[in-house]
């Protein structure tokens, strides 16, 4: 049964929680120390992580369940919703572990706004309503071109300002350091699912990016998206704002070429389903091995 519901949370995806919440500290810790000392924002960082983490899971489960019950994962047996539609997982089954993990977030939520700011309130709010309306609603923002942009700002760009907030007690437009790449990066994760299932989503009416651009261009935004990122760190070093160790984070062009490769030497969607892999770990090795190049540095 767990090896059944490990697939529905979609695993690869969750680097889209921990890299985020990893930068956004250690890019505190190198521009501004801890205004409250170095163990407690470690702590919370730990917090901010467990709930991100949760939530994503949370969002995945609700999505694979929508999918399944409007027909979009019918006969699907390859990706995450083979165990659904197999029937080894029961949609209720699904539907109470969204119900039971739900308290993990409320109540580090609920500490981390009473401990740092009530602000955290509002913003988690935000964060989890573009996560159930991505895969809700009347009109559910994956089945449009503006899946990347909403995924890449509520999993991204907010959780680098939530973590380096509980750093600093500040907002700082330094932090658009890390938070553009990230927003980027957690982008490329959905685009890459979205080009993966291109064929099926047109047959279901859906309007995702890669559908309104075409695959081509889809593939090229994808590229041209990995190149920025890699000449954002480089600008940035140029102008000392970052040390010469974040040079580090370049080794992700490794996984991210591949991912690219992957798109243009293949089309079905057993081999394509390889590339959800690389993407997720070009996003992990890029935010990670930034993150230990500023540490070292500080």
């Amino acid at each position: 049964m767990i090896q059944e519901l490990i697939p529905l949370t979609r695993p690869r995806t969750l680097a889209a929680a921990l890299g985020p919440t990893i930068l956004g500290a250690a890019f505190s810790y190198y521009a501004f120390g801890a205004l409250h000392g170095t163990g407690l924002a470690i702590f919370h960082t730990i917090l901010i992580f467990l709930a991100v983490v949760s939530a994503q899971i949370i969002a995945n489960l609700w999505n694979e369940l929508k999918d399944f019950k409007s027909g979009l994962d019918a006969g699907q047996k390859i990706g995450n919703a083979g165990s659904l539609t197999r029937g080894a997982v029961t949609p209720k089954l699904i539907s109470t572990m969204i119900k039971v993990l739900m308290i993990v977030p409320i109540i580090i939520g609920l500490y981390l706004s009473a401990t740092i700011t009530w602000w955290y309130i509002p913003a988690g709010i935000i964060c989890i309503l573009i996560s159930f309306l991505y895969s809700g609603g009347p009109k559910p923002i994956s089945r449009t071109p503006f899946g990347e942009i909403s995924s890449g700002i509520a999993m991204g760009f907010a959780i680098v300002l939530i973590t380096g907030y509980a750093w600093t007690r500040e907002l700082s437009l330094a932090f658009l350091i890390p938070a553009l790449p990230a927003t980027l990066l957690v982008g490329s994760i959905m685009l890459t699912n979205n080009i993966r299932d291109i064929r099926n989503d047109e047959k279901h009416g859906r309007r995702t990016l890669p559908i309104v651009l075409g695959r081509n261009r889809a593939i090229s935004l994808m590229s041209i998206t990995y190149i920025f990122n890699f000449f954002w760190i480089g600008a940035w070093i140029y102008l000392k704002v970052l040390p010469i160790l974040a040079l580090l984070a370049l080794l992700a062009i490794i996984p991210a070429f591949k991912t690219i490769k992957t798109f243009y030497t293949h089309v079905d969607e057993i081999q394509l389903d390889k590339a959800m892999g690389t993407t997720a770990g070009a996003a992990m090795l890029y935010q990670l091995l930034l993150s230990i190049g500023l540490i070292i540095s500080r």
